[in-house]
C-alpha cells in the first residue's frame, strides 16, 4: 500500500467531509476555467489579425538553403518562404540568377522590373 502525501483521517463521515469539499472545490475550478477560456476567445476575436508580409522569399532544400523562388505577400502557392522587404527582393531578383518570380502571382511585376 502507498503512503499518501497527507495522512487521511480513519473515519467515514470526516473522508465524505473531504470528499464533499474536494467536488465542491473542484466545480469552483471548473467553472473558473470556463470563465478564462471565454475570455481569452474574447479576446482572440477582437485581437487584429497580423498584416501579411508584402514579399516572400522561398528558399531551396537541402544544406544551402538558397533564394529559389519570389513571391508577392498573398500568393498562397508556397508556405515555406520568408518575409523580406522590397528592396531585398529587387536585390535577389537581381544578384541571384537561379531565383525564379513565380509565374502566378508575378512579383516582378508588380516591382516594376519588367517595364525597365
Amino acid at each position: 500500500m502507498q503512503v499518501p502525501l497527507l495522512p487521511l483521517p480513519p473515519a467515514l463521515d470526516q473522508l465524505l467531509v473531504i470528499r464533499r469539499w474536494l467536488e465542491l472545490t473542484l466545480a469552483r475550478v471548473d467553472e473558473r476555467i470556463g470563465a478564462v477560456r471565454e475570455l481569452e476567445e474574447e479576446r482572440a476575436r477582437r485581437r487584429p489579425l497580423p498584416e501579411p508580409p508584402r514579399w516572400w522569399i522561398e528558399y531551396g532544400i537541402g544544406v544551402s538553403r538558397r533564394p529559389d523562388r519570389v513571391h508577392t505577400g498573398e500568393c498562397r502557392i508556397t508556405s515555406r518562404g520568408k518575409p523580406a522587404t522590397r528592396e531585398t527582393i529587387i536585390e535577389v531578383l537581381r544578384t541571384v540568377p537561379s531565383v525564379i518570380a513565380c509565374l502566378l502571382c508575378r512579383p516582378a511585376s508588380e516591382l516594376g522590373l519588367l517595364d525597365r
